[in-house]
């Protein structure tokens, strides 16, 4: 941490708080000058006078040495190294990947499903939108009353909300790169949950 990010720190806990340089530097007991030289990384702050801008921001001593958060251009994930997402899906034998774990605020969220022949079938319900592609197997693919059969190579885009479920139709395994469309991702959860556990797929 040096001297620049401190002051870069400063700035945007002062911005965010909505205070202007002068109104800032009158409750921390300095001049406006002073607190910009300090924001600029121009001069030297002992931490005493760190404090006393805490104290006049409102926050802790630690926000002005918090390292900068910087948001990567592209995330990748090598063959087999995503994140296995154990859910209430694990139960079916369903086995989730994530691709892009580290990429942050992303709306959609990449998943490589695996299921195995004789693994249980299950129905799930969510928010957002869905986008399966079939990278090998043969499946059959219920959403809502409606049923259609999905090859490798085939993609179906569905409402989600609706009742949706898949069972095998090969005994290979299947291998599927779903996509999950949040609406609001701060919210939305990052994979499906089960509806009925119970129900069977036809």
């Amino acid at each position: 941490m040096n001297e620049e990010d401190v002051g870069r720190n400063i700035r945007r806990i002062r911005e965010r708080e909505g205070l202007k340089l002068g109104a800032a530097a009158v409750r921390a007991s300095m001049t406006a000058s002073a607190l910009s030289k300090i924001e600029k990384a121009q001069s030297s702050a002992p931490l005493s006078t760190l404090m006393s801008i805490a104290d006049a921001l409102g926050v802790s001593l630690a926000n002005f040495f918090e390292e900068p958060v910087v948001t990567p251009n592209f995330v990748v994930t090598r063959k087999g190294r995503g994140k296995i997402v154990v859910r209430d899906g694990s139960k079916f034998g369903y086995a989730y990947e994530a691709l892009t774990v580290e990429m942050p605020d992303k709306r959609v969220e990449p998943f490589l499903l695996s299921t195995k022949h004789g693994d249980k079938a299950g129905y799930f319900q969510h928010g957002g939108q869905e986008f399966n592609y079939v990278l090998s197997g043969h499946i059959e693919m219920r959403v809502g009353d409606e049923t259609v059969e999905l090859l490798a190579g085939d993609a179906i885009y569905f409402n989600p909300r609706l009742p949706h479920g898949s069972r095998m139709l090969s005994k290979e395994p299947v291998r599927i790169l779903c996509l999950f469309i949040q609406d609001n991702p701060k919210e939305a959860k990052s994979a499906p949950q089960p509806q009925n556990k119970k129900k069977k797929s036809k």
